[in-house]
This record gives C-alpha cells, structure tokens and sequence, in this order.
C-alpha cells in the first residue's frame, strides 16, 4: 500500500478541490464533477406524509412502514426524520453521475439507541451500519454509506476497484445528541477520513483508483443496505433522528466542514416516543402499568429506593419489538405508581458485554448504587459491575468483568443473572446456571465478595442444586432473588424450560441454602408473572415487580410496537412459611370514581346483574359468598354479541382458580387457553381485587394469593359482570373504581406542575380509638370523602364529612363498616379533601 504527502497552502485548501503530490504514481484523471456543492441534499422538512423530497433533484422517495407511520420531530432548521430501528427509513433511486475520485457524505443524526448486531447470526467482523446515507449495492458492495455501528462509532464504506474498504472511528457518538458525522474520501491520494462535530477523527490509506458506484441502486436514508432480520423485523435501521444528509460532489476541507458543523445552533432533539398518537387506536396498550414506550422489554431487575426516588432497570431492545442486542432500560419514580422513562444506563460495548448487558440486581451500600450484570460476547457470559451518583441517570461500567466466566471445575449449560445480597456482615453474590455434572438441572453459583468495592471475588462452590424428578424444577435457573425476612429466608428461582417463579424457605449457613421442604412452592397461583426484582420500599416494606409477558406471536409484537409489560408493585410478607403477596398501597392512589354494590345474587342465567358496568382501567374490589354455586367469580373484557369474554373464577370442585380465555378474542395471534391451577382456598366468602388495564388482568385472592395474565379482546369488549355455574353466589360487597394515570411517562423530567399529597395531623397516634385528622390549610367548606385501608388496601371504613374553618377534624372511632373493632396494626386514610388527595398513616395499638 502506498502513502502520499499533500502540500497545500490555506489558499489552496478554501478555494481549490484539487491536491498536488507526485504525478509520476498518479492514476489517470476523472475530471470533477459539475459544481463544487452538494450533489443530493435531504432537509427533511415535510411535515407529514409517507414520503420525502430530495432538495437537488426532486426525486421522491418513500418513507418505509404502515401507511400513517412516518414520524418527523423539530430538527436542526425544520424538520427531521425520525426512525425507529425496524421501520421509519426512506428508500429511492436518484438520477446523477456519482464521482469517481472525490466524495464527501455529511449529515447530522442523534440516535436513541446503536442498532443491532444480531448475536448468533452476524459475525464481529460484519458491523452494521446503520446508514445516514447508503447506496451501497449489497451484492456487489459498488456505493458509498455513512452511519453508526452496533457500538456507536462512525463506519463508513465504499469500493475502490475490487477492494471493499471499511472506516470505523475509535470514538462513540453520544446518545440522544445530535453529532455531525462526515465521510471524505479521496481515491486519487487512496485517504479517507471521518469527522465527528467538525474535528477529523480517523483517517485510513488505501490502495487508489476509482470509486465504483451502481448507478442504479437503491439509496437508503436510515438503513443499511443489507438485508438482515430477525423473528421478521429489519435488525439494521436506525432508532433516533437524522437531518440534513448531503452528498458532495468533492472531498471537503477540514476547515469547510467545521463550516458546515458551525451552521447549525444545537439543541437536544426531542425522541420521546409519541404515545399518544403513536398508540392513539391500540387498545391493548395498558394505561396504569409501567410498560416501554415502545419496542422490546422483559426481565425486570434493579428495583431499588436511592436519593428518594425508586428506580428498576429492564431488558431492553431499542430497536424493536423482538430479542437482541440488549440494553439496561431505567425508569424512575417517587411512588412506584407513575414512572419516567430515562435513557438507557447500559449497552453492549466492545469487550466482555459486546453483544449484549443482560440481567442482574443492584445494591445500595453505604448510601453507593451497584449494578451487577451479565456481560455476553461471542465466547462466553461474564459478569460485570457498574456505579453510579446522583440523579443515577448515568453509570460507569467497571473496565474489566468482575468475574471472567462460568466455572470451569462443573460442567454446566452457561450462567447468568447475579443476585447479591448480605449475611451477616459479608456480601455474596449467586449465579443462575444448569449443572450437567450427571442429571441436567439447575443451580446456584455461589460467590463471595472480597472487597469493599465488589470488584473481587471467590468462588464458593454451589449455593444450591436442584433435582428435577422430584422438585420439578427444571435443568436451567435464572433470576434468582433471596430475601432474609428474619426467623426465615426466602430463595426464588425462575426455572426453565416452561418458564415459572418458584421459592423454598429456609435458611443460609453462608455456604449453602438450606431448605425447608424438598418441593418448592409456586409465586403465583396461576404462573404467567415471572422475574420479580424485590427492594424494601421507603417504609421498608418488602416490594417486587415482576413482568407480565404478552404471549403473541412476533406479527402482533411488530403491529402493536411494544413487548411486554410490568406488574403492579406487590407488598411481600412471609406468613406460616408461604409469601403474601398484596398490592403496594400507594397503588391506592390510582382510584377514581366508584361504582358500588351489595347483596347482588347471581347464578348461571344471570346476565347484566352490575347494570352495565364497563371499563378498560379500572379495580374490582368484592366480597363474594359463594353460596350453592360450584364456579364463582367475574366476566372480563366481555361482549357477547361477539361471543368474546374472559372468565376468571375460582372452581369449588375441583378446587382450583381458573382463567378461562378460550372466548377471549376474535383475533388472531394472541394467547386463548385455559390457564388454572389448584388451590384449597378455606371455606367462606372469597375476597377479590382485581385490576384490569387494557389487555392486562392482575388478581389478589383474601390478601394472601396473587397471580396475572394477558387477555386481547377486540375493541368494544368491556363489560364487566358477575359470573357462577351450578348455584347462586351472592356479592355482599362490591366496588369497581375508575383508574385513570400512573404507567409510563416518556418525558424529560417529572411534571412540574403535580401537586403534593396532603398530609394531615393525626392524634393521638397510636391509639386504640378515637383518631383525630385535622386540616389546617381549610379556608372554606370543603367536603371529604375517604376510606380507611387496612395494611392490605381493603377499605373497613367509609369516611364523609363537610368542613369548615371552624370545624376543620374529621374523626374516626376505630370501628369497621361491619361494626367490629379494628384490629391492632397499622392503617391508611386516604381520600379527598375538596379537590386535594391526602393521606394519613394511623397505628392501632
């Protein structure tokens, strides 16, 4: 390979695209082309539309996905185009001679997120480029593209003779920034460069001759050429913005793309995902559960309380609805009810985790958040480390894994998912695996940590081991969670293959789990939640998050945007060695207006008996004697002129909880079997409360049992009535709120305009009756309406008054609605006073 000097004076660099050096090496001469400007220009300042105009020729190109789809946000001057990984690009064929020695590619783009490298099917060598510009034939590699890779870093290729050439900067483009990018290439001096916010970065020598173009490829604005895919999504396009795309017709000098860098006056784009119009006929979007804003999610981890404010980190894929190249999605919240959206902390980075940041937990110690988490490459899983300081919307990744690879000394099917937890005063750390030393099962690697810093570590052999043939626990763990509730401590396992959470009690000697009982016992009644990620809450109440998969095929994922959803926060309790799982109590605040019922008898050929109560977010909170009936619960999501409704009861009979959704929809590719499990639920009314947001149905049975699922009715299916077989069950009480808020919030910062929560005075407090609440901002009548919660969040007492300044208490007697005294413990108020939520804490002593 040859090497040439330039000389050239400032004159010459202004106002000359011509270069000096050695004509004697020199290949023959194609002279320049036209003018000394951009030979295709693309502003992106249509509005709307499926298409877009190209500024120097006119060409029309289209814009790729559903009709409606494209999407623009404001952009460095007008408009610019937003894509979204696996639709949003736009596509065309121009009509121009392309130059044969000199080229630039310049243009502005702010990505969301780096694009995919599909883990098993492209080879490290085979960056993607998720191209700026691309008219790269994909079989014969003629053309030119600009774009970032997997990683971030600027890549750029084009053809010189036979020779395909690739560039790929050192450095990373930053997310959710605009970055200028530019290519220059120069085949009569074989150089090529690339810039980053007008700063050259990286230049490369090559062998010169002509660039080889196809003069009839197809030009991509957003994607790579290639074809690649995975599970029928495009894996190579890009997730984020792009603006002001040029191809000059010379190379540019360094000062004139300084130039073009100092043109525009920056801002940071707007990416946030328009949920309204975006989601605007997707009625199967929840509305008060944590859920993306859009593409892929699953496990849930990290759940954590640090700096007053509570945040959990997921598995996510930016660039669409589908598995691969995984990232650490985080959001935040102050109640765990209404949660923001922040940028990702981690993704795949050259190294250890260069094809995906998979799962793992996070600690706080000493007031310092950790995050532990699976690195993968192609070789092998490590795990890796991170930190981070407040507000904890970046972190920094330990350069080195802190454990480099599974343990050589056991035969095992790879491991994932750290857990790390305190005994005593050590910290150890449990690794998910499957052990093939004799009978494929699962595991537990055990760890422990060897400094303050958590950077070293020994292995300690295995935490526990499972035995299938009589635990049914499968030949592979993932997501551990342990949790030491005091006189016992609590080991959960998600098993594989046939996905469920599953727990022991028992106890840790700091070597190994000992167990209670040698079967596990099931999370949830019906098993459709998995991976719960757990932290004490800010009362330091126990609280998990799990996910609720969607169960669709691929076809509904990419029609609908979105994978997956999040459970409500659950309160744990461990109770005669079984977990008691109930709704966090800030959920409460979800509550609107109610429609409310008492003694409504139902039986088989009832119909309506709710008088036509109907939702797609709302609560259910009853109290039902099931009476003579042998099946007894609920009709969901129902519209029987369609013949479409989701049963959930409890069968007396066989007894087992049962959700029926052979009739759920008319749709395709969405899940319709009989899900039910058994339970010997005790004699007596069975106390509900349900949750139902969009296609999402969450179940508490008697404070103590949990389970979810995910129903799809067709649009128009919401009504909601009482449902029994074989006898007369009888409703004594009945209550369906509107729910209305929490869920995801795509936004840069909190809103804010929310008003704070009152709080009033409460005395005596503790006591064993005769609770006072007194208002001290009241300056006119005001009228409170409110309920008194158990710990559970059933309401035992109803609460009216109307206030004035000068009687500005509300008291309680300690007495229940069924006339009972109130068992000691701890108790909420919660209502409204005038307009204004508030909520007080009340201890019965």
């Amino acid at each position: 390979m040859k090497k040439y000097i330039l000389v050239v004076t400032t004159a010459a660099l202004i106002f000359s695209c011509k270069s000096k050096r050695d004509t004697t090496t020199d290949p023959p001469v194609t002279p320049p082309v036209n003018s000394t400007s951009e030979l295709l220009l693309f502003k992106f300042n249509e509005s709307t539309g499926q298409t877009l105009s190209e500024s120097k020729t006119n060409t029309s190109f289209s814009i790729n996905g559903p009709s409606g789809s494209a999407e623009r946000i404001n952009g460095l001057e007008g408009k610019a185009l937003r894509t979204n990984g696996y639709y949003g690009w736009a596509t065309g064929k121009v009509n121009v001679t392309f130059p044969s020695n000199k080229v630039c590619i310049s243009g502005w783009v702010a990505p969301a997120a780096f694009p995919v490298q599909r883990k098993d099917l492209d080879q490290l060598s085979d960056n993607t480029n998720a191209s700026i510009f691309s008219n790269v034939n994909p079989y014969s590699n003629s053309g030119a593209a600009l774009g970032i890779d997997q990683w971030g870093r600027i890549i750029g290729q084009f053809k010189v003779g036979t020779e395909v050439i690739q560039i790929v900067s050192n450095q990373q483009v930053p997310l959710k920034k605009w970055s200028f990018i530019a290519l220059n290439i120069n085949s009569l001096s074989g150089t090529a460069s690339l810039y980053l916010n007008g700063s050259k970065i990286k230049t490369l020598t090559y062998a010169f001759g002509n660039l080889l173009w196809d003069k009839n490829a197809t030009v991509y604005i957003g994607k790579e050429s290639k074809t690649k895919t995975v599970a029928g999504f495009d894996t190579n396009g890009l997730t984020g913005a792009i603006d002001q795309v040029a191809l000059w017709n010379k190379d540019l000098t360094d000062t004139e793309i300084l130039n073009e860098y100092n043109k525009m006056t920056l801002s940071d784009p707007d990416l946030r995902i328009p949920l309204a119009e975006r989601y605007a006929n997707d009625n199967h979007r929840p509305k008060y559960h944590l859920v993306p804003s859009a593409a892929w999610t699953n496990e849930s981890h990290g759940l954590m309380y640090v700096g007053g404010k509570y945040h959990i980190f997921s598995q996510r894929n930016y660039n669409g609805p589908y598995l691969e190249h995984i990232n650490w999605g985080h959001y935040v919240s102050s109640d765990m009810v209404s949660w923001e959206e922040k940028t990702q902390v981690l993704w795949p980075q050259p190294g250890f985790d260069e094809v995906g940041v998979w799962s793992g937990h996070a600690v706080v110690k000493n007031g310092t958040p950790y995050i532990f988490y699976t690195g993968v490459n192609k070789a092998r899983a490590a795990i890796g480390l991170a930190t981070s300081n407040a507000p904890y919307d970046s972190w920094t990744k330990n350069g080195n894994p802190i454990i480099a690879g599974v343990p050589t000394t056991i035969a095992n099917a790879d491991f994932r998912d750290p857990f790390v937890f305190q005994n005593n005063l050590d910290w150890y750390m449990m690794v998910g695996t499957g052990l093939r030393n004799g009978t494929a099962r699962g595991g537990l690697f055990l760890y422990k940590s060897l400094s303050d810093d958590f950077k070293q570590w020994t292995q300690q052999g295995t935490m526990m081991e499972g035995n299938p043939t009589v635990d049914g626990t499968g030949d592979f763990w993932e997501m551990p969670v342990y949790y030491n509730f005091g006189s016992k401590s609590v080991l959960l396992v998600n098993k594989l293959p046939e996905a469920n959470a599953l727990y022991w009690t028992g106890t840790f000697d700091g070597s190994k789990f000992i167990k209670d009982n040698p079967v596990p016992q099931k999370l949830e009644v019906i098993n459709h939640l998995l991976s719960p990620s757990i932290c004490p809450d800010a009362n330091g109440k126990l609280t998990a998050i799990g996910i609720i998969p969607d169960h669709v095929s691929s076809e509904k994922n990419k029609q609908q945007g979105w994978a997956h959803v999040f459970s409500l926060p659950r309160v744990w309790t461990l109770v005669n060695g079984k977990i008691v799982q109930v709704p966090h109590p800030n959920v409460l605040s979800l509550r609107g207006t109610s429609k409310n019922f008492t003694n409504v008898s139902f039986n088989q050929s009832s119909s309506n008996v709710l008088n036509g109560a109907s939702g797609t977010q709302y609560e259910i909170v009853a109290t039902i004697d099931p009476g003579t009936a042998t099946k007894v619960g609920f009709s969901l999501m129902s519209n029987l002129s369609i013949n479409e409704q989701t049963l959930v009861y409890y069968d007396m009979t066989t007894k087992s909880f049962v959700v029926d959704r052979s009739k759920s929809s008319i749709l395709n590719d969405v899940p319709k079997s009989i899900q039910s499990s058994n339970y010997e639920l005790p004699a007596g009314d069975i106390r509900w409360r349900i949750f139902v947001d969009a296609s999402v149905i969450e179940v508490f049975v008697n404070e103590e049992l949990a389970f979810a699922t995910r129903s799809f009715p067709s649009e128009g299916s919401n009504q909601i009535d009482l449902y029994a077989q074989g006898g007369t069950a009888v409703a004594k009480d009945l209550k369906i709120y509107n729910i209305q808020g929490g869920g995801t919030v795509s936004v840069a910062k909190f809103d804010d305009a929310k008003e704070d929560i009152l709080h009033p005075v409460v005395y005596p407090n503790p006591s064993s009756s005769d609770f006072n609440f007194k208002f001290n901002t009241v300056q006119k009548d005001l009228y409170v309406a409110a309920y008194i919660f158990d710990i559970n969040g059933f309401p035992i007492r109803k609460i009216e008054k109307l206030l004035s300044s000068e009687n500005d208490i509300v008291k309680w007697d300690g007495i229940t609605d069924n006339g009972m005294k109130a068992r000691e413990g701890v108790y909420l108020i919660k209502g409204f006073v005038g307009n204004k939520l508030f909520d007080a804490k009340i201890i019965i002593n």
